[in-house]
């Protein structure tokens, strides 16, 4: 931008919102406070110069030559008006807060000209009555006021006035009168949070600064040069004045004012001189370090010349530091790039100069990884910032780089395929090397991959053509496994510039998605513990005959989601008979649950041909598990049955689950048998009980009868339990237990009624006859057992059953069936025999075998 050649700036004055709070604060300098946006009219003229200097040929306002030094003695007056009150003024202009925004302009100016400049204070007058009415135009009231008194303007001298009201006539919020020497007259309205700002940025047009303005275009360039007669070469490029938000000579903002640019500082003669390095004309690349431009010492910014046009840029580093704590945040901490502008303004060159709202910006500093090209084509990157430092570079213009994408194109082979390019590239300075070429690939999945490849190869058509030296060709493959859209972008770097060889947009054909359905999602009892139970079918229509992967998400009601993996290889006859496919591609997977509540499951089916578009969702489905209630029931009886050869005790009742009420469910048996010990069996409740299903209001069978032996006489407890057949129940139940007791049976009742030896031709035979039966069991034939003792003494026992027919006995016991025994035994010893019979116990707790008696018989 050719700063000689811009059309002349209209100095301007900041406006703000009438709706800004009007606050009598003391600001201490500096104060950091958050930056605010205040939309409002165009700016309005805030530098008035009255009048011109003798001999003074210039347009615009001049600098001084020197350093400027010295104090600007200051009168400072708050007014009261012919149409305000004094107490009206005294509260909307307190002397105090007049008095805290003077020291702080004096602090700040103070700081910027290492303590050569101040403000002080050397008269003040509250409340001074003025014939100047309110409806006055600002340089009216300011005339008046002069002349009433006595005040002339003389280098080194301002007078300060505030009268009431929230602004000028005019809009503004502040306005200086000067003859063109250091000084002025000062008008200010109420006192409120832009008093300080304002009264500093007022000050700063007393000492010969103009406004830092930015530049504007429609066109969002950073940078333009001049027209051919006047203005910009870029028609939609102007000045936005005030638009410089870093420099207390741009737009004011509530609490705080930042450094004043490199550029004003430097035209003004500020600091000691050597804040900012120069770095000359950039012929070659360099290098700089920029420290915090609002912190202290030697060379923290630096400066420029563009060695085509001549122009003169600054450098800042923008760090909340110092009176730059409050504003140069975000997108204003970075490095600042500017321009001196006409007369004594300054222009900011911000990344993006297009229109904004309002007028403030959080976007005016350059940010690491950018460049800033000055429109003949130097380049200034910005590697790093940090609040301590920032790095750049500067490159001069040159030569850029040249190529050409000749071919960028996607080729198949049955399963095969890959991208390739082609083409040619040199670096416009160092025509005859081979240069780098940076291929950057975007796959599908929207992953983006840089490849440098080097353009070596031999291209004498180039050559020839481009009449340049050397190799320049370049070729690259890449081997693709994933079918959708690439884009593919190709550059030449150069040395000086690289060059955007284009973008291409591809697509590798693939099979489509997965086809399937997540059919069913159930809660249900999986080897007894509650699962989500999931069902459908899916299959890859690039492979219709292989089974395929499903991925099962499911997420429970605590928020946490869980994934499963399996394989769809279950029959689906009716899928394949719609579909038209073979193979097995039914799913069915069990995702173990613990919590109640509302749980969601998505089923993904993951494609497996070679070139695919990717996965898909076969559904999701939400269901709620809810606990029930765990089973009820009763136990109706327990009974003891020992009038058989086994024993046993009954239990009887019902139970069902009120989550599952139609099925039958298991009951478990616990027996205690007089000893201590515990048995367990199981059963199922599945017997008819009308009378419970009536009662519940149910259907199903749920009655269970359990027969359980025993073996020993004495005090049983019986305990039963429901178990629950539901997904997410409350648990089993105890239904009951009662305790019973099992009584011992009388031992068996009998006699031994004769012992005799009958000879005979055939030998002789010991018969013994009598009867014997067990009262538990009266119609049953028991054992009895013959102990027959020989003469020589030897003993031998012999079983037999008692199962003949004993009417008599039957007709004087009252018993049935056949209870008598008689038994001839073989014997050859002469003497005497001795013979005993017991009855034995066949009842399961019989208490034992009887002896029925001995008799004796001599042979």
């Amino acid at each position: 931008m050719n700063i000689l050649r811009r059309t002349a700036l209209a100095v301007s004055v900041i406006v703000l919102s009438s709706a800004f709070p009007q606050i009598a604060v003391a600001y201490p300098s500096p104060v950091a406070v958050p930056a605010v946006t205040v939309p409002g009219p165009l700016p309005v003229d805030d530098f008035v110069i009255l009048e011109k200097p003798r001999r003074d040929v210039q347009s615009e306002y001049t600098y001084v030559d020197q350093p400027l030094a010295g104090s600007i003695k200051t009168t400072l007056v708050t007014v009261k008006l012919a149409d305000k009150s004094v107490d009206q003024t005294n509260a909307a202009v307190p002397m105090g807060a007049a008095q805290a925004s003077l020291n702080a302009a004096s602090t700040y100016w103070a700081a910027q000209t290492s303590g050569r400049v101040s403000m002080p204070l050397i008269n003040a007058a509250t409340a001074v009555s003025s014939a100047a009415r309110s409806t006055q135009t600002p340089n009216e009231i300011v005339d008046i006021v002069s002349r009433e008194l006595g005040w002339t303007q003389t280098p080194y001298t301002a007078l300060v006035m505030y009268i009431p009201g929230a602004y000028l006539t005019n809009g503004a919020a502040g306005m200086v009168f000067s003859n063109g020497s250091v000084g002025g007259r000062i008008i200010m309205p109420e006192n409120g949070r832009l008093s300080t700002p304002v009264l500093t940025h007022e000050f700063g047009h007393t000492l010969g600064l103009d406004h830092a303005n930015s530049l504007q275009c429609g066109s969002g360039i950073s940078d333009v040069g001049p027209g051919q007669y006047s203005g910009f070469a870029d028609p939609t490029c102007g000045i936005k004045i005030y638009g410089d938000n870093l420099d207390v000579m741009g737009i004011s903002h509530y609490d705080y004012m930042p450094v004043i640019g490199a550029p004003l500082w430097e035209m003004g003669r500020f600091g000691n001189g050597n804040e900012i390095a120069d770095a000359g004309t950039v012929t070659t690349t360099k290098s700089l370090t920029l420290k915090p431009w609002a912190g202290t010492g030697a060379d923290r910014a630096a400066k420029f010349t563009d060695p085509k046009s001549g122009e003169v840029y600054y450098l800042e580093l923008r760090a909340p530091v110092g009176y730059d704590a409050g504003k140069a945040t975000g997108g204003n901490r970075g490095v600042k790039i500017s321009q001196q502008g006409s007369g004594n303004s300054s222009i900011l060159l911000p990344p993006s100069t297009l229109p904004i709202s309002g007028n403030y910006s959080s976007t005016q500093a350059w940010q690491a990884g950018t460049t800033f090209k000055t429109h003949t084509g130097t380049r200034v990157t910005i590697d790093s910032v940090s609040d301590s430092a920032a790095v750049v570079t500067l490159r001069p213009p040159g030569a850029p780089a040249v190529g050409y994408a000749e071919s960028v194109a996607i080729n198949r082979s049955g399963d095969k395929a890959s991208l390739d390019v082609r083409g040619w590239a040199y670096d416009g300075a160092k025509p005859a090397e081979s240069s780098q070429v940076h291929i950057y690939v975007t796959t599908p999945g929207g992953i983006r991959t840089g490849y440098p490849v080097t353009a070596n190869q031999p291209r004498s058509d180039v050559n020839a053509i481009m009449q340049v030296a050397g190799d320049h060709g370049f070729a690259k493959s890449f081997d693709l496994t994933t079918a959708g859209t690439y884009d593919v972008c190709v550059y030449a770097l150069g040395s000086v510039e690289t060059a955007d060889l284009g973008c291409r947009t591809l697509y590798l054909e693939g099979s489509a998605p997965p086809i399937g359905y997540l059919d069913s999602v159930a809660v249900a009892l999986s080897n007894g513990s509650p699962v989500l139970r999931a069902e459908g079918w899916t299959f890859d229509p690039g492979s219709p005959a292989a089974s395929i992967p499903v991925h099962l998400y499911v997420t429970d009601p605590a928020g946490k989601t869980t994934s499963q993996p399996f394989t769809a290889d279950r029959p689906k006859a009716d899928v394949n008979a719609i579909m038209g496919v073979p193979g097995n591609h039914g799913y069915r997977a069990d995702v173990p649950i613990t919590l109640s509540g509302q749980y969601t499951a998505c089923a993904y089916g993951l494609a497996v041909s070679q070139f695919n578009l990717g996965n898909s969702l076969l559904g999701c489905k939400s269901i709620s598990a809810q606990p029930t209630a765990a089973p009820v029931g009763y136990v109706d009886t327990t009974s003891v049955n020992s009038a058989s050869t086994a024993a046993s005790i009954t239990v009887k009742g019902w139970s069902l689950d009120p989550g599952t009420p139609s099925a039958s469910i298991p009951v478990h048996v616990y027996v205690t048998a007089p000893d201590g010990t515990t048995t367990s069996t199981a059963h199922m409740a599945d017997q008819v009980r009308a009378d419970v299903n009536s009662v519940m209001g149910t259907k199903g069978n749920h009655g269970y009868q359990a027969t359980i032996p025993i073996s020993r006489a004495g005090s049983y407890r019986v305990c039963v339990y429901g178990l629950a057949v539901s997904a997410l129940p409350l648990g089993n139940t105890l239904l009951g237990c009662q305790v019973t007791t099992a009584k011992a049976t009388a031992a068996p009742a009998g006699y031994l009624d004769s012992v005799k030896i009958l000879a005979g031709a055939q030998g002789a035979n010991l018969t013994a006859k009598g009867w014997t039966l067990d009262p538990a069991l009266p119609s049953a034939s028991i054992p009895v057992h013959l102990y027959v003792t020989y003469p020589d003494g030897t003993t031998k026992a012999t079983a037999y059953l008692a199962d003949n027919s004993r009417p008599d006995m039957n007709t004087i016991i009252q018993v049935v069936g056949d209870h008598g025994y008689e038994e001839a035994i073989p014997v050859t010893q002469r003497g005497t025999y001795t013979v005993c019979a017991w009855g034995l116990g066949v009842a399961g707790l019989s208490e034992g075998n009887t002896h029925l008696g001995c008799r004796q018989a001599t042979y």
